[in-house]
This record gives C-alpha cells, structure tokens and sequence, in this order.
C-alpha cells in the first residue's frame, strides 16, 4: 500500500466573517482557535511542517506567539485555495512539494483525517478503475458517513457521491459534490450510503497552481463549491471514507458548544 508522502500543512485564516467576526482569535479555551487548528495539524504524521496563511497581523502574532509559523497573504482572496497558492509562493515551496489545506475553523479535526487526504491520490492510483479517470487524481480529500438525517437536507452540509469502493483502503474518485441531497433515493429499500465531505484536501503544489490558473466554472458557481473546478475540467478528486464526528465553527453559538466539549476533555 502507498505511503503518504510529507505535506506542508497550510491553514487559511482571515479576520472577516459575517457570522462570527474575528473567529480565529476567539480564546475561552486559553488560547486562539487557530491555533487549536494548528495544534491537531501538528499531530498528523504526513505533516511536516504547519504554517497559517492570513491576511491579519493580530492573527500572525497569536500564531507566532504559540510557536507556530504564519505568512501575510492578500486581503482579495475569495476562496482557501488562492490564498493557499500565495503561500506557498511565498514559501518558496516546490511544484511537486506536498500541502495539505487544513480549515482554519475546524480546531477538533481528527489528524488520521489529514493523514487520509495527503494518502488518498497514490491509493486512488493503485486501485484498477484509475485509468478511467482523463487526468488522473489531481487533489485528495475525504468524506464522513452522514448519521443525521438533518444533515441530508442541510445545504450548509456538502455531500459527495463516489465510484466503487471496493479496496481495503476506502478510496475512490469523486463523481459530484453538491449541497442537495445526492444521491437521490428512489426505492427506500435500496441501502445506499451517504456521504458528507469533510473539506480537506491534499495536492502537489503544481496541482494548486495549476487550478487557481483556471477561470471559476459553472458548476462551482451555482453550488459555490470550489472543488467542482476540478471535476468540470476533467481532474479526479480521490476521496477516503473515513469516520468523522467533527464540525467547523461557523457561529458563536457552535464555537461555545466547542469550548464547553474541550473543558469537559481538559477539567
């Protein structure tokens, strides 16, 4: 079985968001959630180094301030991967260099879960059906069985349908992403596994340069879901089925629920 090669662990934070401003720097656990984020990263075996990219001083100097790195980054980005991209250009990391982009809102991400999407190209590759896929696997992720039925009408919860898994490693290429509900179930006595993506992903660095060169497309216009860029232009996303109980922080109210589960964790 392939072996996950060294990834740097980029995190995209910024200080603007509509629902919960300035959501990076909220400390009642002790200490910044980024940093909370940096601190699982820092725990995945595929990662070798973590650095936060932000367009935010005060972030820099929290990160920094906790012993991690971070670089300023432009304040136009309109999505994670752009802002990635600049990064790693200022970074100076190589076009085949491994990184892995880690939200900087979800600080209980489960590490093997990084591990799962930096593995999930090479295993993808291994696997017969590959060589159906025009451009081969150009980014991994990973998606989580849904266990609520809330989540399948929750348009706020991505779901993803795969082609066959049939490998002991639990991967298989990316066939839609979208906030609806896929895949419709027409006969409810057909056992069909659902899927919601956990948005993480793995690539080279000439995979990332190569995507943010492309003009947004349809797709991803009408889901605002960046990763149907890849897929409207013929690239496999690999994706690993793995277990997941984690959440990001989009509002205070989630975040609070976050601190009371990491006190209870820490008495």
């Amino acid at each position: 079985m392939a072996r996950a090669p060294k990834a740097v662990a980029i995190i995209p934070a910024r200080m603007g968001s509509t629902r919960f401003p300035a959501k990076a720097l909220a400390s009642e656990t002790g200490k910044p959630m980024v940093v909370h984020v940096c601190e699982q990263a820092s725990n995945a075996e595929s990662v070798s180094r973590v650095v936060v990219a932000t367009d935010s001083q005060e972030i820099i100097d929290a990160v920094k301030a906790h012993g991690f790195e971070a670089v300023m980054t432009s304040t136009e980005h309109t999505n994670g991967s752009s802002r990635l991209a600049e990064a790693a250009k200022v970074l100076r990391l190589k076009g085949m260099s491994w990184i892995v982009n880690v939200q900087g809102d979800e600080p209980e991400i489960e590490p093997d879960l990084i591990d799962a999407a930096v593995l999930a190209p090479s295993l993808l590759e291994e696997l017969p059906q590959s060589r159906f896929v025009p451009y081969g696997p150009s980014a991994g992720t990973v998606a989580s069985p849904i266990e609520s039925d809330e989540d399948i009408t929750n348009p706020n919860v991505v779901k993803v349908v795969t082609g066959l898994i049939e490998s002991d490693a639990g991967v298989g290429n990316g066939l839609y992403f979208s906030r609806s509900p896929i895949p419709y179930v027409r006969d409810p006595d057909i056992k069909t596994r659902l899927l919601r993506h956990v948005g993480i992903y793995g690539y080279t660095v000439a995979a990332l340069n190569r995507y943010v060169e492309w003009e947004p497309s349809p797709l991803e216009c009408a889901e605002s879901l960046e990763q149907l860029r890849w897929l409207e232009r013929g690239h496999a996303i690999a994706v690993a089925v793995r277990p997941s109980s984690h959440t990001g922080i989009d509002t205070p109210e989630q975040y609070r629920a976050f601190v009371e589960r990491h006190r209870a964790a820490n008495p």
